[in-house]
């Protein structure tokens, strides 16, 4: 519910952003709050339950229109959400709550400022009196500042049957409150039908759309001083069906996924074994081709719908490590802003289940350690506020998350006086760059004189790799003084299919996308690199080997060809590639393991990652 609740108040701020926030989501985390506080009272827990009264307060405040939301209500209310969710894990450790005493005066403040921050509502005498009639005080101030903002008024009447009132009523304020604001209801018995009841609805939008009707809903608009007639408009979209869901093992849907693909195999070799029995007629062989190619697109299909089944949106995973980004910067009193690029990118579940923590304590690193102080961005020529961007995109069946700051980088000097200081090393010159970047993941190591509520403690960035190793992921880093630093979260592929180029070198099989390769006829020109040499094995005689045209980017770059020598090229197969486990990132160049159509195990590569280390040797 706490973690919903969060949710909704990033939705929130993406939609004050655009300068109109949802009446409909307001409702929805005020009812949430409402929820967590009757059942913290219900339970004992009187932490919870006074946090949860006083953020309602603020939330009731905003409905009632008498507060804005801003940004620094945005920032209180996530702030909020925040203490109920330290509030019930202490609970649920049964550990001591903590005291929020400074949060609760500043939710009072908040909800009882409203001379101060609600703005001068719109006159309402330009509004028909019978429109105006029935509204209560807190109906007439919220739709005095609607006209005042430029929004149109109507009047919405519509009849429903009483034996399905509640889904059909529940439906039309749901597709009312996606274009605008129900301001006020008044239901009404229908005279000539007792098995009906009419509803009149004086609603607010400010925009317009036709779309198709819902019932027999009529839309009549007010005219008032401050707006243009205009005809009357269907604004409402068709309503879908709630969807139904059931929950899935994950260790049963792992097993139909290998038997799909097992499925697949066999039905593949099957009909690759007719064909090659028996010169088939021409007109028999072209459909026994087609019925293959048909069979061989349906299992893939399957298969794909399959592991989508066990794919999430990274949008709440890095929307959470933005919120405590934005907690740990109101706490240090820095101004920062926070950009968030890939939310719709989707991954296994349990990678994104796993890689939560980690992603918010390089989040929270990169605020405490990364950007500096405005007085000194200010000195070094750098923008006062100072800007975090978490990235997510896809780079060669993996994904990669990035945490960038625009910070002072990291200082080889500070980080040896700091090494110095914990007495790792002797007081002889600064570390190179390289040598502090991998200083930073000793356990215990911190730059920090003494603690704080963020940092300081030495325990951080080495239980950030270790936790990303575990799920079978890689840690990168790199960093410009002056200019920032970057933390990378390379992920592994759990399940995917792939459309393999099979190659082979020293007698073992590899799996290599075959859209990023072909073959190469310019045999003469020689070899840009080695498939050999990448994987540290005996080198051949070239007249034994055979090239390719390989094309690839590396961390955005400009894209690059070379020709690469391999023993021999096999073809193409569409392969099923798994992970390799826990730690299976330090594994370097390698994305995962398939099972090939002969029952053989190749490894699938990662060759831009064996090429930038053979480039960095």
């Amino acid at each position: 519910m706490v973690e919903q609740t969060a949710l909704d108040l990033d939705e929130l701020r993406a939609a004050t952003r655009q300068g109109r926030p949802p009446r409909k989501l307001i409702d929805t985390i005020f009812r949430r709050v409402h929820t967590v506080k009757g059942s913290a009272a219900t339970f004992g827990l009187t932490g919870v339950s006074q946090v949860a009264h006083e953020f309602e307060n603020l939330l009731a405040a905003i409905r009632e229109g008498s507060v804005e939301v801003d940004s620094d209500v945005l920032d209180l209310s996530e702030a909020a959400t925040d203490a109920l969710s330290e509030s019930l894990s202490l609970a649920a450790s049964g550990n001591p709550e903590t005291s929020h005493q400074k949060l609760f005066e500043q939710l009072q403040t908040a909800a009882s400022s409203v001379s101060e921050r609600q703005s001068e509502p719109g006159t309402l005498d330009t509004v028909p009196a019978e429109v105006v009639e029935g509204l209560d005080e807190t109906e007439k101030r919220r739709l005095g500042k609607l006209l005042a903002q430029g929004w149109l008024l109507f009047v919405v009447r519509a009849s429903f049957d009483l034996e399905d009132l509640n889904t059909t009523f529940a439906e039309l304020q749901e597709q009312l409150n996606n274009d605008g604001e129900i301001i006020a209801t008044f239901p009404g018995a229908d005279p000539e039908n007792p098995g009906k009841i009419i509803f009149r609805l004086i609603y607010g939008t400010d925009r317009l759309e036709k779309a198709s009707s819902l019932g027999n809903a009529h839309f009549e608009q007010v005219v008032t001083g401050s707006t243009s007639p205009a005809p009357p408009a269907n604004i409402l979209t068709s309503v879908s069906s709630q969807s139904n869901f059931v929950r899935a093992d994950l260790d049963r849907l792992d097993g139909l996924i290998s038997s799909a693909h097992e499925l697949f195999r066999l039905a593949t070799n099957t009909l690759e074994f007719v064909l090659s029995q028996q010169q088939w007629q021409p007109q028999i062989r072209e459909e026994l081709v087609s019925r293959s190619n048909r069979v061989r697109q349906s299992f893939l299909g399957f298969e794909d719908e399959l592991i989508n089944l066990r794919m999430v949106s990274l949008g709440a995973t890095l929307q959470r490590a933005a919120r405590a980004g934005r907690a740990v910067a109101r706490a240090a009193a820095k101004e920062i802003g926070f950009e968030t690029i890939g939310s719709d990118l989707r991954v296994d579940k349990m990678l994104a289940d796993a890689i939560a923590d980690p992603l918010i304590h390089l989040v929270r690193n990169a605020v405490d350690h990364g950007i500096e102080v405005q007085s000194d961005r200010v000195r070094a020529g750098k923008n006062a506020r100072g800007t975090i961007r978490i990235e997510a995109v896809e780079q060669d069946s993996q994904t990669v998350i990035r945490v960038t700051d625009d910070g002072r980088g990291i200082d080889p000097e500070l980080i040896s006086k700091a090494a110095v200081r914990l007495g790792i090393k002797g007081s002889s010159g600064p570390l190179d760059l390289e040598r502090s970047l991998r200083l930073i993941f000793r356990p215990g190591f911190t730059t920090a004189d003494m603690t704080s509520d963020v940092s300081g403690r030495g325990v951080g960035l080495d239980i950030v790799e270790t936790s990303v190793e575990q799920s079978g992921g890689q840690l990168r880093i790199s960093s410009r003084a002056g200019a920032g630093t970057t933390f990378e979260i390379r992920l592994p592929v759990t399940f995917g299919l792939l459309s393999a180029m099979v190659i082979v070198s020293d007698g073992n099989r590899y799996c290599i996308p075959s859209s990023r390769t072909s073959a190469d006829r310019d045999a003469k020109a020689g070899a840009d690199a080695s498939l050999r040499e990448l994987l540290g094995q005996p080198a051949a005689s070239n007249d034994s080997q055979t090239l390719l045209t390989y094309e690839y980017a590396e961390n955005g770059n400009s894209p690059k060809r070379i020709r690469l020598a391999v023993d021999q090229i096999e073809g193409n197969q569409e392969v099923l590639v798994r992970n390799l486990g826990s730690h299976s990132g330090r594994w370097t160049g390698v994305v995962g393991a398939t099972e090939l159509r002969d029952g053989s195990v190749a490894l699938v590569l990662d060759l831009p990652r064996l090429l930038t280390r053979s480039d960095d040797n």
